[in-house]
């Protein structure tokens, strides 16, 4: 899906070795029949959440329900198979790496920082929300946080697990939805076990 060239890497085999290269960084790969590949993953960085703001807030009216798609961001990690297992080489930022923190200072959480645009845009995953307000006031969502540890979609584009979002007096609930039909799941390296689904904004949204 993605071309080594374009990033930059060198790898060069050498006696039973490979050596890999890019922008300064070096690392040798020990073994025979090593196979090197790139993987979108979900960019949370040192973080287990992720932040996005949304550059247009959405307005939802009492009762609504609404769907839409926006943009969601996406790093690349370098790994070499080696007796059917992935190893980990590298994290490529395909966007800057900024982090802020949702919540007080005291007990809040540190989340990675996406700006979010509704629609589609070139270098960023498709991420579709499905958003029910079952208050009766009318609710304005400007930012999403949501736990970051899962796995991504493809086809020719990059897509996150749908998320369902509910608007109660908790605050909002964000949920991972069901897998995306007809898309290709990108190779399972996370192990699900004590993976969290959900999470409940109570410090604003």
């Amino acid at each position: 899906m993605f071309d080594i060239k374009k990033f930059g890497i060198e790898i060069e085999e050498d006696n039973g070795r490979y050596i890999y290269r890019r922008n300064g960084i070096e690392k040798v790969v020990f073994g025979k029949k090593i196979i090197f590949d790139l993987f979108p993953i979900v960019s949370s960085g040192i973080s287990n959440y992720l932040q996005l703001k949304l550059r247009i807030p959405l307005v939802i009216a009492p009762g609504d329900k609404i769907k839409l798609e926006v943009t969601a961001p996406y790093d690349i990690e370098v790994r070499a198979l080696k007796k059917k297992k992935w190893i980990p080489l590298e994290t490529i930022y395909i966007q800057k790496e900024k982090y802020t923190l949702y919540g007080p200072v005291e007990s809040g959480i540190l989340c990675r920082y996406f700006e979010s645009e509704i629609g589609k845009k070139e270098d960023t995953a498709i991420l579709s929300l499905k958003i029910e307000n079952q208050t009766k006031e009318w609710q304005e969502i400007k930012k999403i946080v949501f736990p970051a540890k899962f796995h991504l979609y493809c086809d020719k584009k990059i897509y996150y697990p749908p998320l369902d979002l509910v608007l109660n007096n908790l605050g909002l609930t964000v949920s991972k939805s069901e897998a995306v039909k007809g898309l290709r799941e990108i190779e399972r390296f996370i192990k699900d076990i004590g993976i969290q689904k959900k999470y409940t904004m109570v410090w604003g949204y």
